[in-house]
C-alpha cells in the first residue's frame, strides 16, 4: 500500500490552484498513480479526491458513488473526465480532504451531471449521477480545474468547523466574519 500524503489548504493552495494536465496514456506510472490514490482515499474520511490533492497534476479523480443511497460503493477512476452537461443548481453539503474539519451545506452545484472520461483499463465511460454523486464529481472536476469549495462560498453562505467540546463531543461551530452576528 502506497499512501500519498495530502496537500493541506492554506499552506499548500498555491499547489492546489494548479491546473491539471491530460493524461495522454495508460502506462505503468499511470497506474501506479491510481493505485496509490485509491490507497490514500481508503484511509481518508472522503468520497473523492483528485491527483491533484496529492501533488500530481493530472486529470485524475476518483469518486465514490451511493450515498445518496446510504452505502458508498468502491472508488470510480475518471480520467480526463469531460461534465457534458449539468442540471439545475441546488445548495448542499460541501466539504475536503484538503481543507479538513471546514464545511458548508451552502455551495451550489448541479443536482445531476453527465461526465464523460476514461477508466481505469483505457475505455470510455459515460455516465449521469445527481444528488450527492453529482456534487461530488463536479467537487472533484474543480480540483482539477484548480478551484476549491471555498471559492463557491458568497457573502450569505455559512461556514463551519468540527471542535470538540469539554466532554470530547465533536459538534460543528459556524465561522462568522467581521460584522456578522448571530
Amino acid at each position: 500500500m502506497a499512501q500519498r500524503k495530502v496537500l493541506l489548504y492554506p499552506r499548500e493552495e498555491a499547489r492546489l490552484r494548479k491546473k491539471s494536465t491530460r493524461v495522454k496514456k495508460l502506462d505503468a506510472t499511470t497506474k501506479a498513480l491510481i493505485k496509490d490514490m485509491k490507497d490514500t482515499l481508503a484511509i481518508q474520511p472522503g468520497a473523492g479526491l483528485s491527483a491533484v490533492q496529492i501533488g500530481v497534476f493530472q486529470r485524475i479523480s476518483l469518486c465514490c458513488f451511493g450515498q445518496n443511497r446510504g452505502e458508498m460503493q468502491p472508488p470510480v477512476v475518471l480520467i480526463n473526465p469531460e461534465i457534458t452537461e449539468r442540471g439545475p443548481l441546488v445548495s448542499g453539503f460541501d466539504g475536503c480532504l484538503s481543507i479538513p474539519g471546514l464545511v458548508t451545506w451552502d455551495t451550489l452545484r448541479p443536482e445531476w451531471l453527465v461526465v464523460r472520461a476514461l477508466d481505469e483499463h483505457w475505455q470510455p465511460v459515460e455516465m449521469r449521477v445527481e444528488g450527492i454523486d453529482a456534487r461530488v464529481v463536479d467537487h472533484e472536476f474543480d480540483h482539477l480545474e484548480g478551484r476549491l469549495f471555498l471559492d463557491l462560498m458568497g457573502p450569505d453562505m455559512h461556514l463551519f468547523h468540527s471542535e470538540t467540546d469539554e466532554d470530547g463531543e465533536e459538534r460543528l461551530v459556524e465561522i462568522r466574519g467581521p460584522g456578522q452576528h448571530r
